[in-house]
């Protein structure tokens, strides 16, 4: 019996990553159906860092244990790019609908995949040779990567379908991320005794738990606003679900030279001035109904729905008065200006929450002190 103490040093690491992956999802955020089905994700990279290291310790001799060993390997893999396919599906999906139509073509293949190395393993138990036979290492590299590339093409054509940037490219990352296993494939071919099997169902599964808590976060960490998430949240359900007798807008107001007042008071002076203009713009827009955002740097958003256009002509004009005698603006780590720019949602060029956040800029309500 030979041990590769590398292969047994690179599952434990994977598994004791994977353990604070699998214990830091609280109960409330398991509730929610891609959490739920990660979890099993994790359970299951778990269990085959554990068969993969156990393998290690087997003597040859032992020959039924080994190719239980192996035929549960291949089971965990099938249900691991199962779980890979179906955990990108809830993080890209608004509904279960296709999901349901589609249930038994996704899980049939590895049913049956999983039933025929059950049945190579009972059926040669204990007769060499140790490893499966062709034909099933054949099928379960075809299904692992027909569920890769299924994950990969679903991130992609969402993403070209969403309508709002700001989620566009987590979403093209992640198609990216499901596609990196391929490569490892390729290598692992060629590499056979090369450990790389666990590290990469680590850094992807890493991966989509980074990207999913991402989603989850909402509240901006500086300002305590709804962040950019919260925003396309915001912006995907109301355009959809518009009250037609209002019109909607899309206020969006700069701070005036942040990034240079930033480089020459510092950044903690940058933390204070937008904390008092999320204070300000909090202030000004109590009891309005509006949804109050910071999606970028030193940007800022006001999403409101109005009777007419005077609505926000009021409130752009309220924001500038107030602000030339505010103490809090003035009294921070410099005088503290900023530029209104507005646009409509249901416009020619408006259709799309994109064409809502691109041509705001082109209708200024107060530009910059620099006349920028």
């Amino acid at each position: 019996m030979e041990i590769n103490p590398f292969v047994v040093e690179i599952d434990l690491i994977s598994i004791a990553i994977l353990l604070m992956v699998r214990y830091g999802i609280t109960e409330r955020a398991s509730r929610l159906r891609e959490v739920h089905v990660f979890r099993y994700l994790v359970d299951l990279s778990i269990a085959f860092c554990v068969l993969n290291s156990t393998g290690q310790f087997i003597p040859s001799t032992y020959i039924p244990v080994i190719k239980i060993i192996n035929g549960l390997k291949i089971v965990t893999c099938i249900c691991m790019g199962c779980s890979w396919f179906l955990t990108v599906f809830f993080i890209t999906s608004t509904s279960t609908y296709h999901l349901r139509k589609w249930f038994i073509p996704i899980l049939l293949p590895s049913l049956v995949v999983s039933v025929m190395a059950i049945i190579d393993v009972l059926s040669n138990l204990t007769e060499p040779p140790l490893d499966m036979r062709p034909h099933v290492w054949i099928l379960l590299n075809i299904l692992t990567i027909v569920y890769v590339v299924s994950a990969s093409i679903l991130c992609l054509t969402k993403a070209r379908k969403c309508t709002n940037r700001i989620r566009r490219r987590s979403l093209y990352l992640l198609s990216g991320a499901m596609a990196f296993p391929l490569l490892l494939l390729v290598v692992q071919a060629k590499f056979y005794d090369m450990p790389i099997t666990s590290p990469s169902f680590v850094i992807v599964t890493l991966f989509i738990h980074l990207t999913s808590l991402r989603r989850r976060i909402t509240v901006d960490e500086i300002t305590k606003l709804n962040n950019d998430n919260k925003l396309a949240d915001y912006l995907e359900a109301i355009t959809q679900k518009q009250n037609p007798a209002k019109r909607l807008f899309f206020v969006k107001i700069d701070i005036d030279k942040f990034k240079a007042m930033k480089k020459k008071y510092g950044g903690v002076a940058a933390a204070i001035a937008l904390q008092k203009m999320a204070s300000f713009l909090r202030q000004q827009c109590i009891n309005r109904g509006s949804f109050i955002a910071r999606y970028s740097t030193s940007s800022f958003a006001i999403v409101t729905e109005c009777n007419d256009f005077s609505e926000i002509e009021t409130l752009a004009n309220r924001l500038i008065a107030t602000s030339a005698t505010s103490e809090e603006l003035a009294q921070g780590p410099w005088p503290i200006t900023f530029s209104i720019y507005w646009s409509e949602f249901g416009t020619p060029t408006t259709k799309t929450v994109d064409e809502l956040i691109e041509n705001c800029t082109r209708n200024c309500y107060k530009p910059s002190v620099d006349g920028e």
